[in-house]
């Protein structure tokens, strides 16, 4: 079982880890304070914070995962996740249809089809 970032196993109990429970505080007040994805990404590898797989620079999808990840509720606390998701729909550009899928607002056509 792969403990998600800021966790750590202590004996046979699941604990937060301090330190990096600091990091996944600071990526949701930054988001909250209107950084990007990227800049947070930035940011991490500035200060040096290692990614959860070890690597020195996080992913955009990574930041975006633990954002959207219930069980950092227990360390940023409900308000700030709860914030967090209606941020995170708020800067969606992504349309959706009326059985919940995605798709583009705008259909692209070639300019060699002739509309009739």
């Amino acid at each position: 079982m792969k403990l998600p970032y800021g966790y750590v196993l202590d004996g046979e109990k699941i604990v937060i880890h301090e330190e990096r429970a600091g990091t996944v505080r600071s990526i949701f007040e930054y988001y909250l304070a209107g950084a990007s994805l990227g800049r947070i990404v930035d940011m991490l590898f500035a200060k040096g914070i290692l990614s959860p797989a070890g690597n020195p620079k996080w992913t955009r999808a990574a930041v975006d995962k633990l954002l959207a990840n219930k069980k950092y509720i227990p360390i940023v606390g409900v308000s700030a996740y709860m914030d967090a998701q209606f941020e995170k729909d708020r800067r969606c550009n992504m349309d959706y249809d009326k059985a919940g899928h995605p798709r583009k607002s705008t259909r692209y056509q070639s300019p060699s089809i002739e509309m009739e």
